[in-house]
């Protein structure tokens, strides 16, 4: 637990750790990032961008305003991106194609390892 990576929340109402295993998703909303886990969400003002630093490959970048966790993903269909928790987020055509590959990509390394 020592080394567990984790994305450090620091704002007016709260100061935590959101460790990365945890995290559904995250997307910018205005000046503020908003991570979502499985049972709750968290917000710190900043860009996006800065978090990447936090998170490992198991994060894509979907577009400017949303990284998701692959490993929490359950399926991929009709342009939605479906969580283990239920929640879900419809993208675009142009980029749920790439968002889709990237998750087969990544199932078939997952298997490899």
């Amino acid at each position: 637990m020592m080394n567990e990576k984790y994305i450090p929340i620091i704002n007016r109402e709260e100061t935590c750790k959101v460790y990365i295993k945890n995290v559904l998703f995250i997307e910018q909303d205005l000046r503020k990032t908003i991570i979502y886990t499985e049972k709750d969400k968290f917000w710190r003002y900043g860009k996006m961008d800065e978090l990447l630093k936090f998170l490992d490959n198991r994060f894509l970048k979907c577009h400017q305003s949303c990284i998701i966790n692959m490993d929490k993903v359950i399926k991929m269909k009709e342009q939605t991106i479906f969580f283990e928790n239920g929640a879900k987020i419809i993208m675009g055509k142009e980029k749920f194609r790439f968002v889709k590959q990237s998750f087969a990509n990544h199932l078939i390394n997952v298997m490899k390892n």
